[in-house]
């Protein structure tokens, strides 16, 4: 395998940082909810509380997944874990593979490394072979957390292991994705669409308890039942799926041309519109594809768990467990909603930080110089780029929040729900504004930090989904800004917090103009400007090379 070792280097090298925020962070929440789940279920009898309140309705297994083996604390810890491992993996997966591949060849990287001896596969090879490592390291530290508070190991090692077969199953797909059509964008596009098919058929499946759980990569891994009726040919069959889309995805980049996909790219017309012309119709023109693409992730997020609003209502009256993870204890009809509400929230968010991302595409790829070099300003660009971005995070949450109004109202039959609901999804949008100003602030006075709008991102939802799991401090819970509007439609909103945000993410957008407006563009950071700073003394000159002359 020629090359391998060069482009396991430079994976390395290139995705160190987002590898070491995937496993630490996983690994550090998932030891979280051991330690919170061991403390609150120690003895037979919170156990068989526990397994009464869940079994007591179904319509919660769409979010978790269906329980096994909750007489053992390790069946609790595989539940209460499920929604976030049946996101969590895939993403990894996906994101890991898709930045060491497409994004390389999209940089111009691969194409330089590829010059010299370099096969054409080896960079599949050493995507996959790093982003598996990094699953396995994550799976160790859970086997780890699990053998702490003293359960089995060969359930702590089915379950971990599951679970790493789940992420390698998405990131064969990414890898796959990465050879069939020619940008990152769409990569990521295709990947997010079959982790929401394959999250809707478990859920379904789990619901009524049918065979459409088998179809999904998420069901395998839950059907291995680590600490029930335990069982590896599901482990052995997701990672055998892996494999062979894994020998797809590298007989294809074999034979395919370097920077193109199996899928050509459809051509565009001769001329480009009058509106193009403008900072305004070109940024519309940028951002209507993740608008639209996000409205239907939204949409289909909202109606699929707004159909169960009713039958969960139904059984929190008197099930504490339910009232705990979606009411902190309320009895509300509307909790459930409230948590459905802050999920849709969570996917604006996404919206919001993914644009920026689109935003600073152009800077390093050499194509935002030419249009400030003409009439256009830095200001007037930016502007065009983050109101779009913007109002596209409104469009989002207002098709969401409209989609779970409707779902619910034909439900219980209650029309007033759509206006209802979907204001209280709209009461999130300056709170997301707050990630939106972070993002821009980031990308304004220093590109190179942008990603780390996406570890805040993960941050707040981590707060937003297992605050009460993990049982995180109040001070640690108001980090997020989605805490400060609370859980609206069950409570009541406080007027300053919109306005609070709505004042917050201005003077974050503002910084990241400021910075925008001063800094180079491109900004290139190289060794020499780095050691001035730390040493405060000019780098060397280099020596100025010899030249011979034949006598």
């Amino acid at each position: 395998m020629r090359g391998f070792t060069v482009m396991a280097g430079v994976g390395l090298r290139g995705s160190r940082r987002q590898i070491l925020c995937w496993v630490l962070g996983l690994a550090a929440v998932f030891a979280g909810t051991v330690w919170s789940l061991d403390s609150l279920y120690s003895t037979p009898a919170e156990l068989a509380s526990y397994r009464a309140a869940t079994e007591s309705g179904t319509a919660l297994f769409a979010i978790n997944g269906r329980p096994y083996g909750l007489d053992d604390l390790g069946g609790v810890i595989a539940y209460e874990f499920g929604f976030m491992s049946a996101l969590a993996f895939p993403l990894m997966g996906i994101h890991l593979v898709t930045r060491m591949t497409r994004r390389e060849e999209e940089s111009g990287r691969a194409e330089l490394l590829r010059a010299g001896s370099v096969g054409r596969v080896a960079g599949v090879h050493a995507a996959v072979v790093l982003t598996g490592s990094a699953l396995v390291l994550v799976s160790v530290s859970m086997v780890a957390a699990l053998l702490v508070i003293g359960l089995e190991w060969s359930g702590a090692l089915l379950y971990s292991t599951a679970l790493m077969s789940l992420g390698c199953v998405f990131a064969a797909i990414a890898a796959l994705a990465a050879q069939v059509v020619a940008s990152a964008r769409n990569v990521l596009g295709i990947c997010l669409a079959v982790l929401i098919v394959a999250f809707l058929l478990r859920g379904i499946g789990d619901v009524r308890g049918n065979g459409l759980v088998w179809l999904s990569p998420i069901g395998w891994a839950e059907q291995a039942r680590p600490f029930g009726a335990a069982r590896w040919w599901p482990v052995l069959l997701g990672l055998g799926f892996a494999a062979v889309l894994f020998s797809a995805a590298c007989w294809v980049a074999g034979r395919r041309d370097h920077g193109a996909g199996v899928l050509a790219a459809r051509r565009g017309p001769a001329t480009a519109s009058p509106i193009l012309l403008r900072p305004w119709g070109f940024a519309l023109r940028r951002h209507r594809g993740g608008i639209l693409a996000w409205c239907v992730i939204g949409a289909l997020v909202a109606i699929s768990f707004g159909a169960l609003a009713d039958a969960i209502r139904t059984v929190m009256g008197d099930n504490a467990a339910l009232q705990d993870v979606f009411g902190g204890g309320s009895s509300d009809p509307d909790a459930y909603l409230s948590f459905v509400a802050v999920l849709l929230a969570l996917i604006c968010a996404g919206f919001a930080v993914q644009g920026v991302g689109r935003i600073a595409e152009d800077e390093p790829g050499d194509r935002l110089e030419p249009v400030l070099a003409g009439s256009i300003s830095r200001v007037r660009w930016l502007t065009a780029e983050v109101l779009t971005v913007g109002c596209g995070t409104a469009v989002v949450a207002g098709v969401s929040g409209l989609a779970l109004g409707v779902s619910d109202a034909l439900a219980v039959g209650d029309s007033s729900a759509v206006a209802r609901l979907t204001l209280a999804t709209l009461t999130y949008l300056p709170a997301v504004l707050v990630l939106l100003g972070i993002a821009v602030a980031l990308y304004g006075i220093r590109p190179a930090g942008l990603g780390s709008s996406w570890g805040v991102f993960v941050a707040v939802a981590v707060i937003a989904t297992l605050a009460d799991t993990l049982r995180l401090p109040e001070w640690v819970r108001h980090l997020s800004p989605l805490e400060w509007v609370g859980r609206t439609p069950s409570e009541p909103v406080s007027p300053w917090a919109p306005i609070v945000s709505a004042i917050l993410a201005a003077a974050l957008i503002a910084c990241g103009f400021q910075g925008f407006t001063t800094r180079d563009i491109p900004m290139h950071s190289g060794p020499g400007l780095i050691r001035t700073v730390r040493t405060g003394r000019l780098p060397r000159p280099p020596r100025p090379a010899t030249i011979h002359t034949p006598s």
